[in-house]
């Protein structure tokens, strides 16, 4: 039975995500990806006409359900420790269910001889910093958060934090999901008033 054609487009971009993950932009062909979804090249290049306008559906389809978590997050009820866990939660349920995201984020940011397209994924990752520091605005102006904190650092210094915690499990495989939380207890209450 064939799939039907949003079905071989969201498989396509499952299979490109991992390979361009794993071997990155200019170790994975089309022919790869074809073959990984069981499709022929002309159903592929049906959905996707290059592999620069895959790997850019990919990177800013993503980018955006990241952007939609950070969205909900920052614009959740109660108090930023409140937003800040349930919005963990979010991200270590999308990371659980797509752990080579990140690993591809991080290998486009990062590579510098790969020849992947110049995207704007560090606009992304600045954007939702900003996002980050309206909630820490917002904690500060609760009297949650200290009055003399800059709201950029302060979200810097989350966003490091979890960052951090959410490679490692992915790296680890070990999705310590309390340690994560105690991790954004212990710097919020450094940040507290």
């Amino acid at each position: 039975m064939a799939m039907i054609p949003n079905e071989l487009r969201e498989r396509i971009r499952e299979e490109a995500t991992r390979l361009f993950a794993i071997r990155g932009f200019a170790g994975t062909h089309m022919s790869d990806v074809a073959e990984a979804c069981q499709c022929t090249k002309p159903g592929l290049y049906y959905h996707f006409s290059s592999k620069e306008a895959l790997f850019r559906d990919v990177v800013e389809t993503h980018a955006g359900r990241i952007t939609s978590l950070m969205e909900s997050t920052v614009k959740g009820e109660g108090s930023v420790r409140a937003c800040l866990h349930a919005g963990v939660e979010g991200m270590i349920d999308y990371c659980m269910r797509a752990p080579l995201v990140m690993r591809l984020m991080q290998r486009m940011e990062l590579s510098s001889e790969d020849t992947a397209p110049v995207l704007e994924a560090c606009a992304a990752r600045e954007a939702h910093l900003h996002m980050l520091a309206g909630l820490v605005a917002r904690g500060i102006g609760s009297g949650e958060l200290r009055a003399s904190l800059h709201a950029l650092d302060g979200a810097m210094l989350i966003a490091g934090a979890i960052h951090f915690q959410l490679e490692q499990s992915i790296a680890s495989g070990q999705w310590d999901r309390a340690r994560i939380h105690r991790t954004i207890d212990l710097v919020l209450d450094g940040i507290a008033t």
